[in-house]
């Protein structure tokens, strides 16, 4: 069995360097991997772009926001961003240097377009946004008299998640409000990482819990709070 476990999340995000495409798990820093973003901090990496549920905490920094706050971000794809002030700093900045493009989707929609993108669909059919902002530039199909957009699939370099407990193969299990966006992100991704709070033996796990099983995850470190 390859051996996936890393000593250090900064050994863990070694391969992630500027421009590269990120999702994230969590909601609302709640499923983050915090040590990984903690790393990718000290790291240094610019112009990412970063696909997940929101814009996370401006104050304190949490989650994204770390990110976001040392201007390491150059796109945002969320559906959330009201609890990060420096978002919106950023989206309308002047100084090229410091400004953030922002894509905002509806909750469902970026969810349904992440499971899109692991699945190998050309993409989802949503009502959501029809005749409003969202629909500029998207195509609108009518079927049986009904008007949809057809939403794109999307995918990304690396695939950042937050595992409750995962094993030496990397089956992850996600407690209670963590499972949020992290069970989907590893099958629309080239390379997961998995921040891990626990380690067991491969085999420890129960089957019938395991919600990401290990073939779809690359990298393990442990130390997730």
């Amino acid at each position: 069995m390859r051996d996936k476990i890393k000593n250090s999340a900064k050994e863990a995000i070694a391969q992630i360097g500027d421009g590269a495409s990120l999702m994230v798990g969590g909601f609302m820093g709640v499923g983050t991997p915090e040590s990984l973003i903690d790393a990718l901090v000290e790291k240094g990496v610019k112009n990412l772009t970063i696909i997940c549920n929101d814009g996370g905490w401006g104050n304190p920094d949490k989650g994204i926001g770390k990110l976001i706050s040392k201007g390491q971000v150059k796109k945002l794809i969320a559906s959330h961003v009201g609890l990060n002030p420096e978002v919106g700093r950023r989206m309308s900045c002047d100084n090229p240097d410091e400004k953030m493009e922002v894509v905002l989707v509806p909750q469902g929609t970026l969810i349904e377009q992440i499971r899109a993108g692991g699945s190998g669909l050309g993409g989802v059919l949503t009502p959501t946004g029809v005749g409003t902002l969202v629909a500029e530039g998207k195509q609108v199909l009518n079927i049986d008299g009904k008007d949809y957009l057809l939403e794109k699939p999307l995918k990304a370099d690396f695939g950042l998640i937050r595992a409750s407990k995962a094993d030496k193969f990397g089956n992850c299990v996600f407690y209670g409000t963590t499972r949020n966006f992290n069970p989907l992100i590893p099958a629309a991704v080239s390379c997961t990482i998995a921040g891990a709070q626990e380690i067991v033996e491969a085999g420890e796990l129960d089957p019938n819990s395991i919600h990401v099983s290990g073939i779809f995850v690359d990298i393990i470190v442990g130390g997730e709070k």
